[in-house]
């Protein structure tokens, strides 16, 4: 089963994971809106969800521990408890899904979050648990009913607090990882995941892995703003990809 695994597929998937984990280590998000799509058009969304999930929570999981002393916990866990409850109530919805439809959405919330990005679009709206609760519940809803990687959404709520870009980028990096490992933990529980997909992620995580650790190197030595349109269109053409394919 190991040699099936083996083939220009899960080469092309080798990059995919290389690029996108030193993204998200590099900005502290982003990552899995790029993985998810581009695993999505080779092995279907749910397997590509699942994969994405694997990969990043091996990958980032070195990165992770740094980043909790930072976490302004009073938004953050609220958040999570939303991404908790939301992911585990719409998972089922994903699972059954048409992949057909899962992609439409895929693209749609990509090119989305690539407008949103570009135009730097900031919330404005009131802070506090409850606030922080809705954000989660509202980017759980959206990962686990659609599979769409809804990280932006969490991404413009943080970077409107009042907080260093240091705390926002723990913020961020802590809740997209913890987002991606709850919905990999629903689709465990929901036996979703197939056995080519899980050994897939042995081969793939090690570049998740290195991407990983490149991208934390550039964050130190090379500003985030150098790397913003390269990002931002790479994820138009990647939208406008996953609803012409």
């Amino acid at each position: 089963m190991f040699l099936e695994v083996i083939d220009p597929v899960l080469f092309a998937g080798m990059l995919v994971a290389f690029f996108a984990s030193g993204m998200t280590a590099y900005a502290g998000f982003g990552g899995a809106l790029v993985m998810v799509p581009l695993f999505t058009l080779m092995i279907g969304p749910v397997q590509a969800i699942a994969l994405t999930g694997l990969c990043s929570a091996i990958a980032l999981a070195h990165l992770v521990p740094g980043q909790l002393r930072v976490v302004r916990w009073k938004e953050a866990a609220p958040l999570v408890a939303g991404l908790l409850v939301a992911i585990s109530l719409s998972s089922g919805f994903l699972v059954n899904a048409d992949p057909a439809f899962v992609r439409l959405c895929m693209g749609v919330f990509v090119l989305l979050a690539a407008f949103i990005l570009i135009r730097d679009l900031r919330y404005k709206g009131p802070r506090g648990p409850v606030p922080s609760f809705g954000i989660g519940a509202v980017t759980g809803v959206i990962m686990g009913g659609a599979g769409v990687p809804a990280g932006p959404v969490m991404v413009i709520y943080y970077l409107a607090a009042p907080e260093p870009p240091s705390v926002q980028r723990a913020n961020i990096m802590v809740s997209v990882w913890l987002l991606l490992v709850i919905m990999l933990a629903n689709l465990v529980m929901r036996d979703a995941i197939v056995a080519r997909t899980a050994i897939s992620a042995v081969f793939i995580a090690p570049a998740s892995i290195i991407g990983a650790s490149l991208g934390q190197y550039l964050f130190k030595r090379i500003p985030v703003r150098w790397f913003k349109m390269f990002a931002h269109g790479l994820l138009v053409v990647i939208g406008i990809s996953m609803l012409v394919i």
